[in-house]
């Protein structure tokens, strides 16, 4: 599929919106009255998908629009997805889509958000003020270790990144159950985990302690 940036002369789709609900997402924007079918293309934002222009998500016509009232896409999985809508231009001797370099043809949409939930189980030993900490996280997909951190704060729980002493964790997760190894700690010492500033898109993610 020839791919053509616009140059100000073609139908342009504009104000593109987006709705999520159940599962479901929903698009409106502006058609143009002379364009009668659209391309429409979907990318994992999360695993850094490329668009492979000859392979568009689905291919819709005016009269589905109307009919539906938008473009509705019941496979919202991905916890981060990118639609790029691209106008199909049938010409006399060639027919091509049309992009937009300002990036007006696209739109980011949250759909499930990846969990991430953890435990912290403490075991106090006898005649010591120390004592063992052991760390579970599950999550629904594998995670880089740079993702998430342990914050450790002396006197009361930790309550965000910086209200503490922060340690990185020494390898990534993968998805389901991560049993980590135990760690010491003095008895008024507590932990808490949470997403870190190399985290992309933390919209994506939800993190919850059991």
């Amino acid at each position: 599929m020839e791919v053509r940036w616009d140059d100000g002369l073609e139908p342009k789709i504009t104000d593109i919106k987006a709705e999520v609900n159940n599962g479901q997402v929903t698009l409106n924007f502006k058609w143009p009255n002379e364009l009668e079918h659209i391309y429409i293309y979907k990318q994992n934002i999360l695993k850094e998908e490329i668009i492979d222009w000859e392979k568009p998500y689905r291919k819709y016509t005016k009269d589905e629009y109307a009919s539906f009232g938008g473009f509705k896409d019941t496979g919202l999985a991905n916890a981060m997805s990118k639609y790029t809508l691209c106008p199909y231009i049938q010409g006399d001797l060639k027919s091509y889509i049309v992009c937009y370099k300002d990036g007006s043809n696209e739109i980011e949409v949250i759909g499930q958000q990846i969990q991430i939930r953890y435990t912290i189980k403490e075991k106090k030993k006898l005649f010591s003020s120390r004592k063992v900490i052991q760390m579970q996280i599950f999550t629904d997909s594998p995670i880089p270790k740079s993702y998430l951190c342990y914050v450790k704060k002396r006197g009361s729980i930790p309550v965000g990144l910086e209200d503490g002493m922060r340690f990185q964790f020494i390898s990534d997760f993968i998805a389901g159950d991560n049993s980590l190894p135990e760690i010491e700690v003095d008895k008024d010492e507590y932990i808490r985990i949470y997403l870190t500033e190399e985290v992309p898109y933390k919209e994506a993610y939800r993190i919850i302690k059991s």
